[in-house]
C-alpha cells in the first residue's frame, strides 16, 4: 500500500510539473502571423479607444477645450488615415465588436422607439386623471367609489387604485355624530 501511494504521488508530481512547464516547452514558431487587415483593424480599434478616453476628460474637466481639439483632431487624422488603409486592402469583411456594438444599438433605438409609440397611444386613450370620469353604475350601498389620491373610479373590490396605486383599504375614520 504505502509503494502505491509513492507511485500516485510521484505521477502527480510528474504531470504538474508537466503543466507548470508547459508553456516553457512550447516551440515559438506556434504564434500565429497576424495578416496587415488584422493588424490595421486593431489599430483602429486603439484610435477609437483612445478617441472615446480623450472625450471623457474633456468632459470630465481634465483637459482644456483647445488641447482636445487639437488631439482629437490628430486622432481622427490617423483614424482616417487607418480606415483608408483598410478599405485599400480589400480583404473580405470580416466580423468585428464594433458592428455587433452597432447593431446592439440599433436594436436599441427600434426598442425605444416602439415604446414611445405605445406610450403616445396610451396617452391618447387614457382620461386624463385631474378630470375623473363619473361612475355609471353605484356600488351596492349607494356611493361611487373613487381614489382619495388621485380621483379615479374604483369598483367595490379593489383594493389598490389602478391608476396610482394608492392603498384603498385602509379605512378612513369617519365621524359620526
Amino acid at each position: 500500500m504505502a509503494i502505491g501511494s509513492i507511485l500516485l504521488g510521484v505521477a502527480l508530481f510528474i504531470l504538474v510539473g508537466l503543466f507548470v512547464a508547459r508553456p516553457f516547452l512550447r516551440a515559438q514558431d506556434d504564434e500565429v502571423a497576424l495578416s496587415e487587415r488584422q493588424l490595421l483593424l486593431e489599430e483602429k480599434e486603439y484610435l477609437l479607444d483612445q478617441i472615446q478616453a480623450l472625450d471623457f476628460d474633456h468632459d470630465t474637466g481634465k483637459i482644456p477645450t483647445e488641447l482636445h481639439e487639437l488631439q482629437r483632431a490628430r486622432l481622427m487624422e490617423q483614424a482616417t488615415a487607418v480606415l483608408q488603409a483598410i478599405d485599400g486592402a480589400g480583404a473580405a469583411p470580416i466580423h468585428t465588436p464594433v458592428a455587433e456594438a452597432d447593431s446592439a444599438l440599433d436594436v436599441d433605438i427600434e426598442i425605444e422607439a416602439a415604446i414611445a409609440r405605445l406610450r403616445r397611444q396610451r396617452g391618447q386613450k387614457k382620461p386624463e386623471p385631474s378630470a375623473p370620469a363619473p361612475a355609471t353604475v353605484a356600488p351596492a350601498n349607494g356611493h361611487a367609489r373613487f381614489c382619495p389620491q388621485c380621483g379615479t373610479p374604483t369598483d367595490p373590490g379593489d383594493k389598490f387604485c389602478a391608476n396610482c396605486g394608492h392603498n384603498l383599504s385602509l379605512k378612513t375614520s369617519t365621524k359620526t355624530a
